[in-house]
């Protein structure tokens, strides 16, 4: 297992330290950690065979959207509405509640237009109504439907069990309400290739993955780094980030998880900024740009420098 420090410095001052820790294909160890919304491209899996298994149409856009963490712009709230009205479901059933939205200009043209939050603008909507829309399909009673007893998180459970090579999976609550796995990292990134070869789940993996290929800003946001790196690296890339500082990359070769020990998502920002900028994934004026932000005052004034140890 890999790992290294990201400081910042104000004046020659050592202010912050993230310590980051890089498990990858190559690694011989791993850490234990709740991968939180890294986890969604799998998560989904088991509504986007179903989907397929009766033949039912669906788009990449409605993949991307579903396993998204998005920032609650109106292309992500008029996504969601929309399948939710496709698949005759009504988002105000959803367990996840109203949620200012990430990005700061829709909160703001929220609050200018004296409109609400509503559960559409919950970073998870999307995930949530393909919770509803899996239930649906499977004929079971949406109540509860959060809970890990309840038989929609029984059938995802048992997936997980089989794709991940675990058995007593443990389990603590999600921001969302959703149960959220505690997982060993090698054994998050060895499923990729295991997901490359499996009958079942082939196809369905390689829609999740192109879905983030094709529409990278429904899976997070303008402005969002999982987003910033897929549109702008050369190669197909899926990237999830996480909350507590977890980031995830596979291009269905080589997968890695970062995880920032201390859960501060600016770390894991700059950490998967500079791993992509290592790896050739961006150039050096993508990884400048981003991180100007972090080194610059309103005044454009430099007041903090970037060391990666």
């Amino acid at each position: 297992m890999d790992s290294f420090k990201i400081i910042l410095s104000r004046n020659g001052i050592d202010e912050s330290f993230h310590n980051i820790e890089l498990v990858d294909n190559k690694s011989n160890k791993g850490f234990d950690y709740f991968p939180r919304s890294a986890i969604k491209p799998f998560q989904l899996l088991p509504l986007v065979a179903e989907i397929k298994k009766r033949e039912l149409e669906i788009d990449y856009s409605e993949i991307a959207i579903f396993c998204a963490s998005h920032s609650g712009e109106l292309i992500h709230t008029d996504k969601v509405e929309q399948t939710a009205k496709k698949y005759s479901l009504n988002y105000e059933d959803i367990f996840c509640e109203r949620q200012i939205p990430f990005n700061a200009d829709s909160y703001k043209n929220l609050v200018e237009n004296k409109n609400p939050f509503t559960k559409l603008h919950n970073n998870c909507s999307g995930k949530h109504i393909g919770m509803l829309l899996l239930c649906q399909l499977l004929d079971f009673d949406i109540n509860g439907y959060e809970s890990l007893q309840h038989p929609l998180q029984q059938i995802i459970n048992k997936f997980y069990e089989e794709l991940f090579e675990l058995d007593n999976i443990f389990y603590g609550v999600d921001g969302c309400g959703l149960p959220a796995p505690y997982l060993n990292s090698l054994n998050f990134i060895n499923s990729v290739s295991k997901l490359n070869e499996w009958d079942a789940y082939r196809d369905s993996w390689m829609d999740v993955f192109n879905s983030f290929i094709a529409f990278p800003k429904l899976t997070a946001g303008t402005g969002r780094v999982d987003t910033i790196l897929m549109e702008k690296s050369d190669q197909d890339l899926l990237i999830k980030a996480g909350a507590e500082g977890s980031m995830f990359f596979t291009d269905l070769t080589n997968s890695t998880v970062l995880k920032c020990v201390d859960g501060s998502k600016r770390g894991v920002e700059v950490a998967s900024m500079y791993y992509s900028l290592s790896q050739g994934f961006i150039d050096e004026s993508v990884y400048e740009e981003f991180t100007y932000g972090l080194t610059h005052n309103n005044q454009n004034t430099k007041v903090a420098d970037i060391k990666i140890v």
